[in-house]
């Protein structure tokens, strides 16, 4: 798994590129972890180059979100993991497990990134 973590004024875009299994969904945790840990919850996620991901991975993610919402600056304004460039056979994973419905979807990472 190959990580390249970008940071803007108000958002940071990891992406995210190979396989997240067992192996290599704690690397991924780490990272995500480090960026809460500096105060900011707003991440872009770029699937882009995504091979694989297993079931650990799905859970960082999802551990991942639910941090991030917890982070609010008002009622409407706060964290978020959103996710950018969904490749068609990762998509079917979120699909086939109801992580669909859980995240918000963006076909580039700069469309993603503006919407926070």
């Amino acid at each position: 798994m190959e990580l390249i973590h970008r940071q803007f004024n108000r958002v940071d875009l990891l992406e995210v590129a190979g396989r997240v299994d067992a192996a290599t969904s704690p690397q991924l945790k780490q990272k995500i972890d480090a960026i809460f840990d500096e105060g900011r919850y707003r991440i872009v996620l770029d699937l882009a180059r995504l091979e694989y991901i297993s079931s650990p991975g799905l859970r960082v993610l999802i551990e991942a979100r639910k941090r991030a919402r917890e982070w609010k600056i008002t009622d409407l304004e706060g964290g978020d993991i959103r996710i950018a460039n969904l490749p068609p056979r990762i998509k079917e994973v979120f699909d086939l497990t109801g992580f669909t419905s859980l995240f918000e979807f963006y076909g580039d990472a700069l469309e993603a990134v503006g919407s926070f």
